[in-house]
């Protein structure tokens, strides 16, 4: 018998399939990833998520972030978090407008994904100054710098009241945690700013980490569909890393089995967002701060926009 998550995922991908219309199904799972944790009925949930695509697709034209292909998932993430689109629209502009008078780098999609993870885990224009702080003070250097993680970080802190110190300090401490659990540094540079968000207990996260190491490593695949980051990920979410092993092996056969089938690209972080849900973890601050869900679905409507061309190029 398929696991309560899974079928509550699978009914929600049916619903939003049906308003993602033709060619929809990557953009349907995704929603149903976001969404994983609302409590709200599906008629629900899918009556107020329409609401806010139409805000979305009045306040934004065609060729400005987020592209239509990911609105339904951002408008799936405000529905699931109780805001609103409008207040998502305000929060990317004044974003914009605050990088405009203080400099400073340019922000990924236009500021698109930054905006949601404040909007959604609480904040609202008026933090936009603390949320540019705040990101001076954990980037890191340029050559390991990665830009949406950091940003997503940074618009979370900065909604719960962080300060540039504190979330600097929150950081500092994540990746000693790490460190000492065993996480590779490569994949600490990758997987810190996910983690830091949860705050784990030292003790908890270290043996999370090292038993779904074990389940790794027997399970041929595992790791090449999830990632070492994701797996660390993982172990911030979990309080049983036994459990989210066990779940993370369900939840990858049932990715498997989905049809049409899951790109590579995507089945991992859909597995690993299905096993936290399986083991009762709740993503702090809502379902925007489900980064992967996120990241997964820009990545792959980029590779299938990419593969289109490509081939209607090659057909002329």
């Amino acid at each position: 018998m398929a696991h309560a998550v899974i079928e509550r995922f699978q009914e929600l991908e049916e619903a939003f399939a049906e308003i993602a219309g033709r060619g929809g199904r990557l953009q349907a799972r995704f929603c149903a990833a976001a969404a994983l944790d609302c409590d709200l009925a599906t008629d629900t949930l899918i009556h107020r998520t329409e609401r806010e695509l139409e805000v979305l697709d009045a306040g934004l034209s065609r060729w400005r972030t987020p592209a239509p292909q990911m609105r339904l998932v951002y408008a799936t993430a405000l529905t699931t978090a109780g805001r609103d689109a409008g207040l998502f629209l305000n929060t990317k502009d004044t974003l914009k407008e605050t990088r405009r008078q203080r400099g400073g780098r340019h922000l990924q999609d236009g500021g698109a994904c930054a905006a949601l993870v404040l909007v959604a885990s609480g904040g609202s224009p008026s933090h936009s100054g603390m949320f540019f702080d705040i990101l001076a003070s954990i980037s890191a250097p340029w050559w390991r710098r990665v830009p949406q993680p950091e940003e997503a970080c940074a618009a979370a802190l900065a909604a719960s009241g962080e300060t540039p110190e504190s979330a600097g300090s929150l950081l500092s401490r994540t990746r000693v945690l790490m460190d000492a659990a065993g996480v590779p540094g490569r994949h600490i540079d990758k997987a810190v700013y996910d983690v830091a968000l949860s705050e784990p207990d030292p003790d908890i996260y270290a043996r999370s980490w090292t038993a779904l190491n074990v389940a790794a490593r027997s399970k041929k695949g595992l790791v090449r569909h999830s990632g070492f980051d994701g797996l660390a990920i993982l172990a911030a979410q979990v309080e049983d890393g036994s459990e989210a092993a066990d779940a993370l092996i369900a939840a990858t056969e049932a990715v498997k089995e989905m049809r049409p089938r899951v790109s590579s690209l995507a089945s991992g972080r859909l597995a690993l967002r299905l096993a936290g849900s399986m083991c009762g973890s709740r993503t702090p601050g809502g379902a925007a701060r489900d980064l992967s869900a996120i990241y997964a679905m820009q990545a792959a409507v980029i590779v299938a926009t990419t593969a289109s061309a490509a081939a209607v190029v090659a057909a002329s």
